[in-house]
């Protein structure tokens, strides 16, 4: 649903732009001095932090809240702190919330026991009866995943990169769940060619680049299913 809504969001200020450049209703060219893609930035920032703040995650309010700023600096006042100050509080702002208030994934679909893992320190690797977590903040690493009986694997990069081979892993249950979540960070997924993919990932101002998006196989050994989000960050999925 929440991709749905994404869509239909985003659907919404095309149709408006369309609609408006060929005269069939008029937006206010500028309010409070900002002009039309000013306002139109900023209403997708303020979905960006209503999206944040619902998901509990309050160290992403911070940078659409700074583009805001420097869109109003001169209605607000603040042109002295505009751009680069700004910029700069939003960037401590976020790694200050984001150690002292981490965000808690909640489980996806299919949800295996009670495993619940706490996200985001500057290095996290576990690997506990086929649940795999992998993590890094302002590093980079590559994990290597041997499990005998790989379930879900939990990955987060937090400025920085994280590379993950599961090219030696085996799913006895033919099903596993991928976890993502890169934010101003990259992921790097290396995957096994005989693995169907399913692609769930949303982005917002970010991607998730598969570069073998026609290749899955007809019959495939295991089932992937890719979930969580790419904020001002990418996901790459290869095939190996």
């Amino acid at each position: 649903m929440k991709k749905e809504l994404n869509g239909l969001f985003l659907i919404a200020i095309a149709v408006c732009l369309i609609l408006w450049k060929l005269n069939v209703f008029n937006l206010p060219l500028e309010w409070a001095g900002v002009g039309t893609w000013g306002l139109i930035i900023s209403a997708i920032m303020v979905y960006i932090i209503i999206k944040e703040v619902l998901k509990g995650k309050l160290s992403g309010i911070f940078f659409p809240l700074a583009i805001i700023g420097i869109i109003f600096d001169e209605p607000l006042g603040i042109t002295a702190i505009t751009p680069w100050v700004i910029l700069v509080a939003a960037f401590l702002f976020t790694v200050a919330f984001d150690m002292m208030f981490p965000y808690h994934k909640k489980h996806y679909k299919h949800n295996h026991g009670d495993h619940n893992f706490d996200k985001y320190s500057s290095t996290i690797s576990e690997d506990v009866d086929g649940y795999i977590r992998h993590g890094v903040t302002f590093a980079s690493a590559t994990k290597y995943v041997r499990s005998k009986n790989l379930v879900e694997a939990d990955l987060s990069a937090r400025f920085g990169a994280l590379n993950v081979s599961f090219e030696g892993a085996e799913v006895p249950s033919k099903q596993i769940d991928v976890s993502c979540d890169a934010s101003f960070g990259t992921i790097y997924l290396y995957l096994p060619r005989n693995w169907r993919v399913i692609n769930k990932v949303s982005a917002s101002f970010g991607g998730c680049d598969d570069k073998a998006i026609n290749s899955n196989p007809d019959n495939a050994d295991v089932t992937c299913t890719i979930v969580g989000s790419a904020s001002f960050g990418e996901i790459r999925l290869f095939r190996v």
